[in-house]
């Protein structure tokens, strides 16, 4: 994922949503900026917006929202359209601003196309390899154009060691205190 403006800044300036909340209310007083930031896995069709809200005065993050365009399917069925993203930062007003989002927002529909056609513009640019503008979001590599999660699972070749067996590497320890957070 990375943000809208990587490729489109003078549109994420002009397009980006400003909460602008007054003294008084539930959340603290301030802009809160709702940035976008899109897949950059090319041939993904995630159809999804990572929503990163920003408190413009603290320049802190404090909340990440992922907004999937249309409800989940099997095997994802569990998953909501609308969540806070575990593996991103939150804070204590994380539930607020996923609220606000979900009511001032999400009901705005020149809003909600707006996403769609940013996600559009987006993932030309990501599955194009001529684009212009492609290498900056999909750098060549290794690893480029290869999925992001290999399809066959990845087999230990010698069994797994728990944290409080002897360490392998024969320090006399056990695993927990020695090699285990060295371990990547």
């Amino acid at each position: 994922m990375l943000p809208f403006r990587a490729l489109f800044d003078d549109l994420a300036k002009e397009e980006t949503r400003v909460l602008h909340v007054a003294h008084g209310q539930s959340l603290p007083q301030g802009a809160y900026l709702f940035m976008e930031a899109y897949c950059t896995e090319p041939g993904c069709d995630c159809r999804r917006v990572l929503i990163q809200v920003l408190h413009a005065e603290t320049k802190r993050q404090v909340a990440t929202i992922n907004y999937a365009f249309e409800p989940s399917e099997a095997p994802f069925d569990d998953e909501p359209q609308v969540f806070l993203d575990p593996m991103n930062p939150q804070s204590e007003h994380s539930d607020r601003l996923q609220d606000a989002f979900e009511t001032l927002m999400l009901t705005d529909t020149a809003y909600v196309t707006r996403l769609h056609r940013h996600y559009d513009m987006w993932k030309r640019v990501v599955d194009d390899p001529k684009h212009p503008d492609h290498a900056k979001v999909c750098p060549p590599g290794p690893d480029y154009g290869k999925p992001a999660f290999p399809k066959q699972p990845v087999r230990r070749e010698s069994p797994k060691v728990g944290p409080n067996e002897l360490c392998p590497c024969g320090s006399g320890k056990k695993f927990k205190k020695c090699c285990m957070g060295k371990v990547s």
